[in-house]
């Protein structure tokens, strides 16, 4: 639930007079609402306050406040895709762990982001261009983003030109694209099943494993602007079209900073399973000076990932590693966590975190490289430089 203050506690925290608060509201920097029971009284915003107050305390500079927009700071850009607020998730409004409760596909969710009128899955698949066959056993061997970003140029909806404002034409090319990732993610061939499904077949899951990898996708369809969603906007800000967009994501997402986190999170599972100890097992990790535990903690949800607590809740999983990290005074798990865990009970690929985080995030990338484009808009931002400063002759000092 959304936390308001008064605006004497509002005024409290930020030092300032009340006529500088309705200032504020008056320029949108803060929302505010009636008081019920009493319309001459309004509430303030706890989190338009808080982000005021960070602000204030980073300095007043542009500057400054652009040093440190681009790090867990300030939002740099409007979306109306993505909300994150109380520890909670939301796509255009709807609780993203009540859509994957309640039996959401990520179609659904593609439809719901994209603002599609009609169905875009429903059109027809074109034909698997016949490299895609020839390369597909060639790709086997390699990681799962090697592989679609070897693949996906091949899909035929991935640089189909479509006129700007066909809406229609270009949300049926975003699905062709969703059915392509998925499929060179596991390198089989683009088909119409929805994509839970396509996964669960490849990896021979019953009804239940496959209802948890759907839950899974629609939980990882977004998450506001982390690296490599900002990436496909910047990239199609350019006008470039939604495959080139979408590679570029694949790209950002490969780093060990972001997609690839998984692996140091497997390794934490397994050193786990070695000592057969999680006690013991934390204690080595921290004894080694490791700063951060891989699976664990999340700026946006200091109390708990949400996405996280609605996966582990259909898996039968053994919070004894969590359970570990609580005790030591360590945060909650987050996605990743959720991810591993969720691979070692179904018995999936060793990169199976990685494929359907990367295959449920496409339908985010495509929402925000729409959004971007339909503005029309080029992200361009300045770079403040620290170099050598030049001579008056035109060379270094």
């Amino acid at each position: 639930m959304t936390k308001f203050l008064t605006a004497h506690e509002a005024t409290d925290l930020l030092k300032i007079r009340p006529q500088t608060l309705y200032a504020y509201v008056s320029r949108g920097l803060i929302r505010s609402n009636e008081q019920e029971g009493d319309p001459h009284r309004r509430l303030y915003r706890a989190d338009d306050v808080n982000a005021l107050l960070g602000r204030k305390r980073r300095g007043r500079t542009p500057a400054r406040a652009a040093r440190t927009a681009l790090d867990w700071g300030l939002p740099v850009l409007d979306s109306a895709l993505t909300l994150v607020e109380d520890g909670r998730l939301y796509y255009r409004g709807c609780d993203a762990v009540e859509l994957a409760e309640g039996g959401a596909t990520l179609e659904d969710v593609a439809q719901l982001m994209w603002e599609s009128a009609a169905d875009p899955f429903a059109a027809e698949q074109p034909p698997v261009d016949p490299l895609w066959r020839e390369l597909m056993p060639r790709c086997a061997t390699q990681s799962a983003v090697s592989r679609c970003l070897t693949l996906l140029p091949l899909a035929a909806s991935v640089d189909t030109p479509v006129w700007p404002s066909d809406i229609g034409r270009k949300q049926a090319a975003a699905a062709g694209i969703v059915r392509s990732v998925a499929a060179a993610l596991i390198a089989g061939e683009p088909d119409k099943k929805p994509v839970h499904e396509t996964l669960a077949s490849a990896w021979k899951l019953d009804a239940s494993g496959a209802a948890i990898v759907r839950a899974a996708l629609v939980l990882c369809a977004d998450h506001e602007l982390n690296a490599s969603t900002f990436t496909v906007r910047c990239v199609a800000s350019t006008g470039a079209s939604l495959g080139a967009a979408v590679e570029a994501g694949l790209a950002a997402l490969s780093g060990p900073l972001h997609g690839g986190s998984w692996v140091r999170i497997a390794a934490l599972f397994n050193e786990v399973e070695r000592i057969g100890n999680p006690e013991q097992a934390i204690g080595e990790w921290l004894r080694r000076g490791e700063q951060h535990l891989p699976g664990f903690g999340h700026p946006l949800y200091p109390d708990g990932d949400p996405r996280t607590t609605a996966i582990l809740a259909q898996l039968n999983h053994r919070p004894a590693l969590a359970e570990a990290v609580a005790s030591a005074g360590g945060p909650p798990p987050n996605l990743d966590y959720a991810l591993l865990a969720m691979q070692r009970e179904l018995g999936l690929p060793e990169d199976a975190p990685f494929i359907i985080f990367a295959a449920g995030r496409t339908v985010g990338w495509l929402a925000h490289a729409l959004e971007q484009q339909a503005t029309g808009s080029l992200l361009r931002p300045r770079a403040r430089y620290v170099g050598v400063a030049p001579s008056a002759s035109g060379r270094p000092a």
